[in-house]
């Protein structure tokens, strides 16, 4: 997997909105966060753009792509970071042209609906960075590392985490390329050109929000019918947040990880005979931590913690 060259100090970051619209001000901490890492923040001529089609587009599909495009082409860009999720990500990425992205990668950052973005650009052997959007999810409460964790990876810093372990985990260690994102977008993308494939060398990730219990169970099964969980090397669940609220989970609106949730997932994974992570702090959550899509791991999980590093760091 080619990992984009690192940022150093002066290096300019775009912020562009490939799905759903953005607002004036929305992007104010963002530019000001980017300043502060002194670095340099540069918009997409239509990031304030706005299309209705039964959807708050941010812009047509032609100007969000071409948007999109200024990012990959320009060289003077080292990232690219989404702005926000929603939808309309999958509408733009085949009109996308990588002809110039391939001879200088550059890092794509983001999560939700950038699950697009990652799936599609790891199977075409390139590394990506799950992570936080330029803007903050509505009254969440940030932690420190979700930002900070973005600069450490794209100044090109030693990246290791370690959680205290769940009661679905299960034991074990093993490497591999980290892969996934929203579980809803990854369901949705099977069967085309940015779907999972060769998952028996790979590490999967899943995270997601606002579905239904039943939802779950069914990209799951689609999931194990298309034969990938039976053969990843490993699976980290993060974030599930805000799911079934409608009924009488709405006690739980706020817990991240949902307890409900997790016990349909579990009766996916529990005679699996790989490790299993829950609870890892990433996803629909102010506690987002960045994680390299397409990078090599090494994740060890024993009764007490789970530890996930990343081995392939390149300066």
């Amino acid at each position: 997997m080619i990992q984009p060259d690192f940022l150093k100090e002066g290096d300019k970051i775009a912020i562009v909105a490939p799905a759903k619209r953005m607002l004036q001000g929305e992007l104010d901490e963002a530019i000001a966060l980017i300043k502060s890492w002194k670095l340099i923040p540069v918009l997409g001529k239509n990031i304030y753009a706005e299309f209705d089609f039964g959807y708050r587009y941010a812009g047509t599909d032609e100007l969000r792509t071409d948007d999109f495009q200024w990012a990959l082409d320009d060289s003077s860009i080292k990232a690219i970071w989404c702005a926000r999720g929603g939808y309309g990500s999958v509408k733009i990425i085949d009109e996308l042209d990588l002809t110039a992205f391939k001879k200088s990668p550059k890092w794509i950052i983001g999560y939700s609906d950038i699950t697009v973005f990652h799936n599609h650009f790891n199977r075409l052997g390139f590394q990506t960075l799950h992570g936080v959007t330029a803007k903050k999810l509505a009254e969440t409460e940030y932690h420190l590392t979700s930002y900070q964790s973005v600069y450490d990876t794209l100044l090109g810093k030693e990246i290791t985490y370690e959680i205290p372990s769940h009661s679905y985990n299960k034991t074990g260690e093993t490497e591999g390329q980290l892969i996934g994102g929203n579980l809803s977008i990854i369901y949705s993308l099977l069967g085309s050109e940015s779907a999972i494939n060769n998952p028996s060398d790979k590490i999967l990730f899943l995270e997601d929000w606002f579905e239904n219990w039943y939802a779950v169970d069914r990209m799951l099964m689609n999931l194990k019918r298309n034969g990938i969980l039976n053969q990843v090397k490993a699976i980290i669940l993060g974030s599930f947040t805000h799911m079934d609220t409608e009924e009488e989970n709405a006690k739980n609106y706020n817990d991240p990880y949902d307890p409900k949730t997790y016990e349909v997932i579990n009766s996916f994974t529990q005679n699996l005979n790989i490790p299993i992570v829950f609870g890892f702090p990433a996803g629909h959550t102010g506690h987002n931590v960045a994680l390299k899509m397409g990078a090599n791991v090494r994740l060890n999980v024993t009764s007490k913690n789970v530890n996930l590093n990343f081995i392939d760091i390149q300066k």
